[in-house]
This record gives structure tokens, sequence and C-alpha cells, in this order.
């Protein structure tokens, strides 16, 4: 026995509102994501930086590999973080 109009249309709608609101989520978990990569990319820049701006070279190459740390090692967390979230969220 089909289902009547009414419940039909309806169930489209509560279908196409879900939708929405995951593609939102999923959205702002991406955005969320980019804006992580770019703040640990920005601060290892900084890092390294200082190391042209250091007169020790001692201290220059403590902020040189601080900076590589800082940038791969936080960029390396954001993409785990994105990844986790998804998961959890259901996008893959």
């Amino acid at each position: 026995m089909p289902l009547p109009e009414r419940y039909r249309l309806q169930q489209i709608e509560n279908r196409r509102a879900g939708e929405r609101e995951a593609n939102c989520d999923m959205r702002l978990g991406w955005a969320r994501g980019i804006a992580e990569i770019i703040v640990w990319t920005i601060a290892g820049l900084a890092c390294i930086a200082m190391a042209f701006h250091s007169i020790d070279p001692w201290m220059a190459l403590v902020y040189w590999w601080l900076g590589h740390v800082v940038w791969i090692g936080g960029v390396s967390m954001s993409l785990l973080a994105i990844y986790r979230r998804g998961r959890e969220r259901g996008d893959w």
C-alpha cells in the first residue's frame, strides 16, 4: 500500500532539512580545520623567523627546529583532528 501524498512530502522535506544541516556541519568542520592549519603554519613560520633575527647561532638553531616542530606537528595534528571529527559525523 503506497504512502499518502501528505506523509511522503513531509518525509521529503524532513530529509532535505537533515541534509542541509549535515552539509552545514561538514562545511563548518572543514573551515575550522583549515583555520587550525593556517594558525599552526603561521606559528611555525614565526618561530623560524625568530631564527633569522637571533644573534646567537645556537639560539637560531633552536628557533629553526622549534619552528619546524610547531609547523609540521601542528598541521599533522590538525589533519588528524579533521579526519577524526569527520568520522564521528559520518562524512566518510
